[in-house]
């Protein structure tokens, strides 16, 4: 059967390689139409197996094809028209989210049920995520109430860089099909979801850590601090604030004893016991509340998934089935795909089949634990292995992972399964008809946490337990084969003591050797970051930053969702930083950056070290040098602050960059004058000045610096029309070509010093 899982799986993934959806559900109806002939032809003349066994392989495979594209389809359905995008439309919106209010706005996502006067039908109404600014004064929406809005809709866009988070892909993932601007509403209907009132109870009980609560409860994390978020991650507990299969497995075993426990106190006759089974129906009854719990967190994807891998081993523990650890997992992992045909590109899907597999190995690989303390000793070796198995994930996805994470597990989940999960979902259950009682078991619940913190903050801030091995001077490849070749090296079935030390030796080696190829060339990287500007320059392992991009009111920031995780992609050590101006699309990272690189020197606006013309220095054997603002133009504050833009030109060997910021024309034309010859602005590369604007990138500018090519940062913005075609003008007589992170994405520059080439990782993508 393994062999038919497979190709199934196969078939599913290959739905993601092509985008004519409806040709490939064409031909995959008539492919399995044509295959059923010829396997009932086979059948019926009693042709060889072998035949027939290839022709119902290949069923399968489109099979999995169809069920794939058949998902694609419905999403495509259920999406909102592209005529209602940009345009200010009326709906009927069910709130279906625990609403989450910001400094300046609040969020809300539900389902919509009337769009332009049209009432849809519910396998076609599509959830949307609506932001409602200069709201202070609403009432928060609650899950559950119904809503009439007029909103603006728009799509959402990704950020296309290497290592960056994927938001379109994310709000797909969990059905969000397109946002919205609320400009005004009024509240249909006042009945809140069992959800709700959970979260408002636990939010209004004065806990000191409610957000523990609620994401054991209900799974919902808006209430954990970024500290908290930090400390559990750092100490390897993380997966302990989602609902996993750790809580589905405690919700099960006591949903089981609590029906043994009726079973035998309930006056039931001898017969009726002998006939029933006691087994079946306890497991049968620990699915339904299990089930129930998924309920409470809304059948997250998380949850979903954790789920769907629960029922499939308690089926098979139902049926008595016995397979190999492999198989299992196997069937694990298509039935998640059958689920949900997209999970295999979210990294908690990794993270669970990963760990799930690390158990199945610890049963299959060691036998169990005998004698005094035997339970104790499994448990250690269990999460001595998550660690190993996990860590290469770990480091991918966090940057680093916890090397006391086995011991702070061992101490902490039996306190976390034992005492606080239960009371809270009791305290849950007490939440339906008695607030009072179930607030004393949620205080009850959290007890043992206000001890366990000062602990917890200790071992997070303790250095040698994170190990982040994106301080390694290597690439990021080089850094993953050395984590997959340890492990590899200590899980690989080899009898001899002397073999896997040779393994531990020789692969971590061989490994470093093949994927480090640092090869002394420097890059720029001009990042998209929409309308606003990061720019990277790497070489060597290390990086130079100019402006870090835009923070937004929702406190979503650009350096914690594209640089920070571009320069971990690429295993990049920053040093040097210069902000070009204080406007909050150039400086908003700042302070994200100066706190998780607190070595990094910085220059420009508002640091110890102001942009002065004539400034020179030398980095990573690049020379940079400061061309504007003047010291009398910047002391007299005769500029503004687009004006007083700090102006850099970067050179390596015979290659040159020029970084104006957002300076603008009558700046232009000082800088020009305050040079002593033109030539000095000569330049391979531009990066066009203020994102494109028609006050800016002058003629005399564009001859001054006679680049080759022109890049351009900037994005969608409803306030600005960047590129101006004045400017696009000006740049087409020039003759040479320019490019925008808009349409292509992020944009690198790879120079030798003497040659360069331009790359565009995200073109047509």
């Amino acid at each position: 059967m393994d062999r038919w899982l497979l190709v199934f799986i196969g078939g599913i993934l290959s739905a993601s390689l092509h985008s004519d959806i409806k040709f490939w559900l064409i031909v995959s109806t008539i492919a399995l139409l044509l295959l059923a002939t010829v396997n009932a032809f086979f059948y019926f003349r009693q042709r060889e197996v072998k035949q027939r066994t290839i022709v119902l392989l290949l069923m399968v495979l489109f099979c999995g094809i169809l069920w794939g594209n058949a998902n694609l389809y419905w999403q495509k359905l259920r999406a909102i028209p592209d005529e209602l995008m940009g345009n200010e439309v009326q709906l009927t919106l069910v709130v279906d989210e625990i609403s989450r209010r910001y400094p300046f706005h609040l969020r809300m996502t539900g389902r919509v049920e009337v769009l332009a006067g049209k009432v849809l039908p519910f396998w076609q109404q599509p959830r949307v995520q609506l932001n409602w600014y200069n709201s202070h004064h609403k009432q928060v929406p609650k899950a559950g109430e119904r809503w009439q809005l007029e909103v603006k809709l728009k799509q959402a866009t990704d950020y296309r860089n290497q290592g960056s988070f994927r938001y379109r892909q994310y709000l797909l993932r969990n059905n969000i099909y397109s946002l919205g601007t609320v400009k005004d509403g009024e509240k249909l209907t006042s009945l809140i979801s069992f959800r709700q009132k959970i979260f408002d109870g636990i939010k209004q009980a004065n806990l000191s850590e409610p957000g523990i609560l609620a994401a054991l409860t209900i799974g919902e994390r808006s209430l954990l601090t970024s500290a908290t978020r930090e400390i559990w991650k750092r100490t390897g507990l993380a997966h302990s604030l989602a609902i996993s299969g750790l809580h589905l497995g405690m919700v099960a075993g006591a949903a089981t004893l609590f029906f043994r426990f009726c079973f035998h106190c309930f006056p039931i006759s001898l017969q009726t016991r002998e006939w029933l089974n006691i087994r079946l129906w306890s497991l049968a009854f620990a699915a339904i509340v299990v089930s129930g719990y998924a309920g409470l967190a809304d059948f997250s994807i998380s949850t979903v998934r954790a789920l769907t891998m629960f029922l499939v081993v308690l089926l098979h523990i139902v049926l008595n089935l016995k397979l190999n650890p492999l198989s299992l997992l196997l069937r694990v992992v298509t039935a998640v795909l059958v689920v949900d045909v997209f999970a295999w590109q979210d990294p908690g899907f990794w993270l669970s089949i990963t760990a799930v597999a690390a158990l199945f190995l610890a049963s299959w690989r060691w036998s169990k634990s005998r004698g005094r303390f035997s339970a104790v000793k499994g448990l250690w070796s269990i999460q001595w292995l998550l660690l190993v198995v996990m860590s290469p994930l770990s480091f991918l996805l966090f940057g680093g992972f916890s090397l006391f994470a086995p011991v702070v597990n061992l101490f902490v989940l039996p306190v976390i399964s034992f005492w606080l999960l239960p009371l809270a979902l009791t305290g849950t259950v007490f939440a339906l008809c008695d607030s009072g009682i179930a607030v004393l078991f949620w205080q009850l619940a959290e007890l043992p946490v206000s001890y366990l913190t000062p602990l917890l903050e200790a071992i997070a801030g303790c250095s040698a337990n994170w190990l982040e091995l994106n301080q390694w001077p290597i690439t990021r490849a080089a850094r993953f084969a050395v984590l997959f070749a340890l492990t590899a090296a200590l899980l690989l079935p080899v009898s001899r003591g002397w073999q896997r030390l040779a393994l531990l030796l020789c692969l971590p080696v061989v490994a470093f050797s093949f994927f480090n190829q640092r090869d002394g060339k420097l890059r720029l990287h001009v990042l998209d970051v929409g309308q606003s500007q990061a720019v990277v320059i790497e070489k060597d392992g290390k990086a130079m930053l100019i402006d870090t991009g835009i923070e937004f009111n929702s406190g979503f920031s650009v350096a914690e969702s594209v640089i920070e995780p571009f320069l971990n992609y690429h295993g990049l050590r920053p040093e040097l930083a210069f902000i070009s101006h204080g406007d909050r699309d150039h400086n908003g990272g700042r302070d994200f950056l100066r706190q998780r690189y607190p070595q990094l020197e910085w220059r420009g606006d508002s640091s110890d070290k102001p942009c002065r013309a004539g400034d020179k220095g030398e980095w990573n054997s690049m020379q940079w040098e400061t061309l504007w603002p003047t010291p009398a133009y910047q002391d007299a504050n005769r500029l503004s602050k687009n004006n007083r833009s700090c102006v850099l030109r970067v050179s390596y060997k015979d290659f040159s960059v020029f970084l104006p910021g957002d300076i603008e024309m009558m700046a232009e034309q000082l800088l020009l004058e305050s040079l002593h010859e033109l030539s000095e602005a000569s330049s391979d590369v531009l990066l066009i000045p203020h994102h494109g604007s028609k006050t800016s990138t002058s003629w005399p500018l564009l001859q001054a610096v006679d680049a080759d090519v022109y890049l351009l940062s900037y994005g969608k913005h409803k306030g600005y029309d960047f590129p101006h075609r004045y400017t696009l003008e000006r740049l087409s007589r020039t003759q040479k070509p320019w490019f925008g992170t808009k349409d292509s994405g992020q944009l690198t520059i790879v120079s030798d010093g003497n040659t360069w080439s331009l790359e565009l990782p995200f073109e047509n993508r």
